[in-house]
């Protein structure tokens, strides 16, 4: 079998595996119906950004990905939030919609089958859903219920793209064709910030986090009918704490993982008739709005005292603690996690962070008022993340070198470079397209490639670019000085 053929094989072989893991569909309040941070991509291993766009904006809000568009909401005040758009890979703003006509805030809440769900936010706890076409931004429907998740909540979906989202003192389960309501169910959120359902997909089971008289209770309710079938109280440790405003998930081993602000973190099985408490570990200092995650191994991660902790998923030890990531203000961490062993967390305040498993810092790059964004992932593993004035997404697949990947070879120099650098790859590639694009995602030029092809700098700013070539699965990072 020659190169090209290996290297197609390779290219179809990958895209089907992240074509799986992109179906639940992620975002970064959960990752998947499980809502457990967790995306079966490779994240980026190094601070290396593909684009950073100029976007108006406050604060970082949740991203969401599917193919190659990122959705958001940008904040510009309470009466002017639009939703936004962009192309995944160049950060182009494809379109920008307020669906309140300034009276509120557009907030996506869920994305999935070229589907936006956008909320028209306004706090009343009467709120309208609507479904906009991804490509273009196109009404599509307006629900029949009224919806009340928090700003930093979205909904969930089902395998099958069933859409689960919070009421007025309920959960919705809603027709993703038409937007109309198949059941409704009483959901009473101990906070703001809390609401959000996971699901077990196994045992067609969704869990809440709800309070009766000051105490927290895990329900189980039978995502076919709607049905509330048992519930498990979870106790606190530290009595005299906030009051838990993080949303609970279901781990890769159908286990629930809930997390008390400023108290403990607790898992419970469920055996299909009632909900069994297995361990409950304490976790110290507020970290409102914050979300967990399972990493690929299984483990556990979760904020307390300003860090990252790794739990074991069977006994609830803490087994490996981060440096701190906090400076005091905000924190929020928004904690996710890809199956090359990496964990990514934003602080909430101004930072953007990478471990490995046993949560040895690898990288970490600033990024002014993060907030509720956390790092959110495409099928490629590209990794998005927002903040003030600005998004930014880091790419996994970037060199400044040479390489082989697909059995292809490609090399570019000299790099940096002055006024000129030389493309060389092999002769298979010849003919297909580059493109050289800025940090704003701009193409800069556009070319064919042939043998040993120049490619000129002449009157470019210094500064970074990336070059993309057609049948390379790579980026090359191109500094000129």
């Amino acid at each position: 079998m020659n190169k090209i053929k290996l290297g197609i094989l390779f290219v179809l072989m990958s895209i089907s595996t992240l074509v799986k893991g992109q179906n639940t569909s992620w975002n970064n309040t959960g990752g998947n119906w499980g809502k457990n941070g967790y995306v079966d991509v490779a994240g980026p291993t190094t601070d290396s950004v593909l684009w950073e766009t100029i976007s108006p904006g406050f604060f970082g809000t949740p991203i969401y990905i599917e193919g190659n568009y990122l959705v958001t909401m940008r904040f510009l005040s309470p009466t002017y939030a639009p939703v936004e758009c962009f192309e995944l890979t160049t950060g182009k703003l494809l379109w920008s919609i307020d669906v309140t006509n300034s009276t509120g805030r557009s907030l996506p809440v869920g994305l999935r089958d070229n589907r936006v769900f956008v909320m028209r936010l306004t706090e009343s706890q009467n709120d309208s859903l609507y479904a906009l076409n991804l490509s273009d931004g196109s009404h599509i429907w307006t629900s029949n219920v009224n919806v009340a998740p928090y700003i930093t909540e979205s909904g969930v979906f089902d395998s099958i793209g069933n859409f689960y989202i919070l009421g007025n003192l309920k959960t919705y389960k809603i027709n993703p064709a038409n937007g109309q309501m198949v059941w409704q169910t009483s959901t009473v959120p101990f906070a703001s910030g809390s609401g959000e359902m996971a699901i077990n997909q196994a045992k067609n089971t969704g869990y809440t986090l709800e309070q009766n008289g000051g105490i927290s209770y895990v329900w189980a309710i039978d995502l076919f009918n709607g049905q509330k079938k048992y519930s498990h109280i979870v106790t606190q440790l530290q009595p005299g704490g906030n009051l838990p405003q993080s949303a609970l998930m279901v781990g890769k081993n159908g286990v629930i993982y809930v997390q008390l602000t400023e108290d403990n973190v607790a898992a419970l099985s469920d055996d299909g008739t009632q909900l069994n408490l297995l361990w409950q570990t304490e976790i110290y200092g507020n970290c409102s709005f914050s979300t967990m995650c399972v990493g690929s191994d299984g483990s556990v991660y979760a904020p307390s005292n300003g860090k990252i902790v790794r739990l074991n998923p069977l006994t609830g030890k803490v087994n490996n603690s981060s440096v701190s990531i906090t400076q005091g203000g905000f924190y929020s961490p928004r904690i996710s996690a890809t199956n090359n062993n990496m964990i990514y967390a934003t602080n909430g305040e101004n930072g953007v962070y990478a471990f490995d498993l046993a949560l040895n810092l690898l990288w970490s790059d600033v990024l002014n008022f993060t907030n509720t964004s956390g790092v959110c992932f495409g099928a490629n593993g590209l990794a998005a993340v927002s903040g003030n004035n600005k998004i930014r997404v880091y790419t996994p697949t970037m060199t400044t070198g040479a390489y082989e990947v697909n059995d292809v070879f490609a090399r570019v120099y000299p790099n940096p470079a002055s006024s000129y650098f030389v493309l060389d790859v092999d002769k298979e590639i010849f003919g297909g397209a580059f493109k050289l694009i800025d940090v704003n995602g701009s193409e800069i030029k556009t070319g064919i490639v042939s043998k040993n092809t120049i490619i000129q700098l002449d009157g470019i700013p210094q500064g970074l670019y990336f070059l993309r070539i057609d049948g390379v699965n790579q980026t090359f990072k191109i500094i000129k000085h």
